[in-house]
This record gives C-alpha cells, sequence and structure tokens, in this order.
C-alpha cells in the first residue's frame, strides 16, 4: 500500500506546482516593478501576497510550520512592513531585487533567513551555518543549505 500526500500541495504534479509558484511570483514582482512609479500599487502588491498566503496556506491544510507556508507568510509581512510602516519603503526596493534573484537564478533570500530561524535548521546556530546558507547555491525548492565540511 501508498502512502498517500497529506496534502493538496503535495498531491499537485511537481511541474504544475513549479508553473504556479513562479506564476504568482511573478506577478507580485511585475506589481512590485509598477510600484516602484506610483507607491499606491505597494497596496495592491500586499493584497494579492495575502492571497498568494492563503492559497498556500489551504493547499497546506493550514499548517504554518510548512516552510512554503512561512515563506509565504513572512512575505506578506515584509511587504505589508515596507508598504504601511512610515520610512520602510525600502524593504520594498530590496523585494523587487530578491524576486529577481528567486524567480531568474532560484536564489530566494527572504527563505534563507528564515532557514535560519531555529525551528527551521538541522544544526547548531553559528557564523559557519551563516555562511554556508547565504554561499549556497541556487535551489529549486526548499532551501537547505550545502553540508558542513568535514
Amino acid at each position: 500500500m501508498t502512502d498517500r500526500p497529506s496534502t493538496a500541495w503535495e498531491r499537485m504534479p511537481e511541474h504544475i506546482r513549479k508553473i504556479v509558484v513562479w506564476s504568482l511570483w511573478f506577478l507580485t514582482w511585475i506589481g512590485l516593478l509598477a510600484g516602484l512609479f506610483d507607491r499606491t500599487v505597494y497596496g495592491v502588491v500586499v493584497a494579492f501576497s495575502v492571497a498568494h498566503a492563503l492559497l498556500v496556506l489551504v493547499l497546506h491544510r493550514f499548517r504554518v510550520i510548512a516552510f512554503p507556508v512561512q515563506v509565504r507568510v513572512g512575505y506578506v509581512l515584509w511587504v505589508a512592513i515596507g508598504t504601511y510602516v512610515p520610512y520602510m519603503t525600502v524593504l520594498m526596493y530590496i523585494t523587487t531585487l530578491g524576486l529577481i534573484g528567486n524567480l531568474f537564478f532560484s536564489y530566494c533570500p527572504l527563505a534563507r533567513m528564515l532557514y535560519l530561524l531555529p525551528w527551521n535548521r538541522e544544526e547548531k546556530f553559528s557564523l559557519g551555518l551563516v555562511a554556508r546558507v547565504f554561499l549556497s547555491p541556487p535551489v529549486d525548492g526548499r532551501f537547505r543549505p550545502v553540508a558542513p565540511p568535514a
């Protein structure tokens, strides 16, 4: 007997999942680019990011501990702060550049930062871990740093 995947996310064929994820992030990036010219668009980016996060949350059966959900929730917080907190617009510029890395090079700075949280990492926190996390090559799917040197 084979184990059936527990979530709609896991049941979705990987190639479809990649297309959906890339498309949602790409639409977000288009909104961020528009926001460079008209900051009122950032409110739309926040709303779209909330919808994106809710979709992934539903697909993961409301398991907030699932890494893809954490990335979306972290992203919503990031863009909400960048949009609505005075003098924090710089966060929107950072995320515009970060999404370029994610979309076109499979390097997600936010996922790497979230990996360092205690419930996501599998080893003791150290400067070596931080270096490996941010210097590891880009990866498709969930981020994991290169193994420590022996």
